[in-house]
């Protein structure tokens, strides 16, 4: 199925390398950090009320896709990419876990691509803008087997 509302996409891509929960607990920080540093509205977010389950969710018009990456090195390549057109984003790096707000500020603060590695990068844009850098990476399957990061 084709889905009719695609001029906008937020599209999450993957490192691969990390298990699954780290993985999900950066994507979910790195979307709350790319929608609160932009205009909220870009999103389109429409009520999806379900009297039933006793709710009304927010959902964005747009899709939102998950790719992978299989290392570090291919998200380090699209942030540069992603800063040089000017598309929003937001990335989440192996140095943001750590057991204080503060300490991984720290650590972010004195984090480099040879001793740290990206997780996660949350992007959000009109289609023909991202299509061409998104192209090289493929969807997270249900099916992904996820490898341990190296130890730093």
């Amino acid at each position: 199925m084709a889905y009719a509302d695609n001029t906008s996409k937020t599209v999450i891509v993957v490192n691969s390398e990390f298990p699954g929960p780290t993985i999900i607990n950066a994507v979910a920080h790195a979307v709350l950090g790319l929608i609160g540093s932009n205009n909220r509205d870009a999103w389109k977010l429409l009520a999806y009320p379900s009297p039933a389950f006793s709710s009304e969710s927010h959902i964005s018009e747009f899709p939102a896709i998950v790719l992978r990456a299989k290392r570090s090195s291919a998200l380090e390549k699209l942030i540069c990419a992603l800063r040089d057109t000017g598309i929003p984003h937001n990335i989440f790096i192996d140095s943001m876990i750590g057991a204080s707000a503060e300490s991984q500020q720290a650590a972010t603060l004195a984090a480099t691509p040879e001793h740290n590695k990206v997780i996660c990068i949350a992007l959000f844009g009109r289609e023909e803008a991202i299509r061409p850098l998104i192209k090289s990476f493929s969807l997270y399957k249900e099916s992904e087997t996820s490898r341990v990061a190296p130890a730093k």
